[in-house]
């Protein structure tokens, strides 16, 4: 038997079964792991690591390549994790659309600031303690609106 090495994990069998059918179709052998388990009882998919798609080493490779062709695997574009950037609003501003792709997958996103939580339950006091902001999940911006 050949060495394995998990490619993808997923939290249900039946997706890990759809990938297995593509990959084998392009010539991949490949093997499912821990899918009885979390047949059994789904919540334990969870603590075991999820259900296993297993690919030999010398065909990793080329298994990763498919799925991330498919989409499968995305990969992601640390260049966008700057930070949040400022974006001055007008008239003319869409705000349901983010600002940079022009893409309607945005929801506001509220953080609140340890500094502020800390001040908020020695002092009692009631005032705001989130920060809020939007994101894009489809560029991965995140951008906050000024009037000025």
């Amino acid at each position: 038997m050949e060495n394995w090495e998990t490619l993808i994990t997923f939290t249900h069998p039946h997706e890990a079964y759809l990938v297995k059918g593509l990959l084998e179709s392009g010539g991949i052998e490949t093997i499912v792991r821990d899918e009885l388990t979390a047949q059994v009882y789904s919540l334990y998919s969870n603590a075991i690591g999820g259900v296993k798609l297993d690919v030999q080493q010398n065909d990793f490779n080329n298994a990763n390549a498919l799925l991330i062709e498919k989409g499968y695997i995305t990969v992601t574009n640390e260049d966008y994790k700057q930070g949040i950037e400022t974006v001055i609003l007008n008239e003319t501003t869409d705000t349901s659309l983010c600002p940079f792709c022009q893409s309607d997958n945005v929801s506001r996103k509220k953080e609140a600031s340890i500094f502020v939580v800390v001040l908020y339950f020695l002092l009692g006091a009631i005032f705001p303690i989130f920060k809020r902001h939007f994101i894009c999940y489809d560029c991965h911006k995140e951008w906050k609106y000024s009037k000025k």
